[in-house]
C-alpha cells in the first residue's frame, strides 16, 4: 500500500530557510553552541524505528511509513541544498561541534528524522489513541535530538515538523 504516492511536495518548495551568511542563520548557530550535547539522548533517538516501536510493538507501518516518506524528503533536502550546521558555523569564524551520526549525509533542511518522528507520532496516534502523550514525546525528542547533536538548525527542525504532519495529515485524508 502506497501511502504517499500522491503526496504533492511543490508547495513546500516556497518555505525558503534563512541565508547562510544571514543573521538568523548566525543565531541558529549561536543557539545550537548553546545547547548541551548529551550523546545518549541523541543515539538513542538516532533509531527511529526502535523509538516507535517501543512503545507500540512491531507496527509494520512504521517500516512502510519511514520507507515511504525517504523519497519526499530526499527530494527537498535535495531542492534546498542547505549546508550543516557545522559547516556554515565556518563562514562565520565559528567552530561549532557536533555528535556525529552516519544519519548526516544529506544536506540539512528539512530535517527527516524531525518529519519521520511527526509522521510516524501523529499517524500512530490515530491508531493508539491512549499512547498518545507517549507518542508525542518520542516525534518531540526525535526532533530535539538533532538539535543536541547541532546536526540540524531549529529551523530545519521545524519545516521537518511541518512536513510531517502534512503527510500524516494527507494519509488520513485518504481514508
Amino acid at each position: 500500500m502506497e501511502m504517499l504516492e500522491d503526496f504533492d511536495i511543490e508547495v513546500f518548495k516556497g518555505k525558503q530557510p534563512p541565508g547562510d551568511n544571514s543573521l538568523n542563520t548566525l543565531q541558529e548557530i549561536k543557539n545550537l553552541s548553546k545547547i548541551k550535547m548529551d550523546k545518549e539522548f541523541v543515539s538513542k533517538n538516532d533509531n527511529i524505528e526502535a523509538e516507535f516501536k517501543n512503545i507500540v510493538g512491531d507496527d509494520e507501518d512504521i517500516d512502510i511509513l519511514i520507507e515511504q516518506s525517504v523519497p519526499h524528503i530526499k527530494k527537498l533536502k535535495n531542492y534546498f541544498n542547505r549546508p550543516r550546521p557545522k559547516d556554515v558555523a565556518k563562514n562565520f569564524g565559528l567552530k561549532l561541534d557536533n555528535i556525529e551520526l552516519k544519519s548526516m549525509d544529506t544536506p540539512s533542511y528539512p530535517s527527516g528524522h524531525s518529519a519521520q518522528g511527526f509522521l510516524i507520532g501523529d499517524y500512530l496516534k490515530n491508531k493508539y489513541p491512549k499512547k498518545s502523550k507517549e507518542l508525542d514525546k518520542v516525534a518531540n525528542d526525535i526532533s530535539d535530538s538533532r538539535n543536541v547533536a547541532r546536526a540540524h538548525y531549529k529551523s530545519d527542525s521545524d519545516f521537518g515538523k511541518e512536513l510531517g504532519l502534512e503527510m500524516s495529515r494527507h494519509i488520513r485524508n485518504k481514508k
